[in-house]
């Protein structure tokens, strides 16, 4: 018997130490983010402006904020080169039951999730990213796009108003600020929810820390990849 619990721990590999401090680096720079484009945001309140001095002022703040974004958008290039190399020098293929990229199965996936919600089937087989996770995936990289233009915007005001009409700073000041309040909604109340709050994890997922899964949460959480697993073993 203890032979058995012991072999039903052993864990596998499921992310690599590059994406491990990616998504360390995604986490401190968000954060850091947050608080200081909402301090700055929201400066004339009184409490918000005391937050503001502690970080050595509005200009101090305005500084961080901009370092921090230029430092997660460095990671997002980092993660970009290493698809490149994983597809053009390791000549792997990005499709496919491994792949981050949504298909058809995703959509399967969610309407049967739905209906496993509504008592009306089975749980939906995830394989190695479920749907949601493509989601929170996607939602990053091509949030970052947007966020990153409307910042640039709002960080050289006098070169883009050479090139576009002086209204187009306020548009995109107000793009920056309405999707930044989505991002921290997003993060807060679904990838929380789905990532860190699910009762057999919580108070923390913790294999995007480790790059490991426990054999048991893998058969459960992931059970098309490791049949997948297990047919290339036989």
């Amino acid at each position: 018997m203890m032979e058995t619990n012991i072999k039903s721990q052993a864990s596998y590999q499921r992310f690599h130490v590059l994406h491990r401090i990616l998504h360390i680096v995604i986490i401190v720079n968000f954060t850091l983010l947050v608080i200081t484009g909402f301090t700055i945001h929201f400066g004339a309140i009184k409490w918000v402006s005391f937050l503001a001095s502690l970080m050595g002022g509005a200009g101090a703040t305005g500084g961080l904020h901009r370092f921090c974004a230029v430092f997660l958008y460095i990671g997002i290039l980092v993660h970009g080169c290493w698809l490149f190399y994983y597809k053009i020098v390791l000549k792997q293929t990005i499709s496919g039951p491994d792949s981050i990229l949504p298909g058809t199965k995703d959509l399967k996936d969610m309407v049967q999730n739905l209906r496993y919600g509504f008592n009306k089937g089975a749980p939906p087989l995830f394989d190695r990213f479920s749907y949601l996770q493509k989601v929170d995936y996607w939602a990053v990289m091509l949030g970052m796009q947007s966020m990153g233009i409307t910042g640039i915007m709002k960080w050289f005001p006098e070169f883009f108003t050479g090139i576009f009409p002086g209204y187009f700073i306020n548009i995109a000041a107000h793009f920056h600020f309405h999707e930044a309040v989505l991002a921290v909604m997003y993060i807060v109340i679904v990838h929380m929810s789905d990532t860190h709050l699910v009762p057999d994890i919580f108070p923390m997922e913790k294999t995007i820390f480790t790059g490991k899964i426990e054999k048991t949460r893998f058969m459960e959480d992931h059970p098309e990849e490791w049949k997948r697993r297990q047919m290339l073993k036989e």
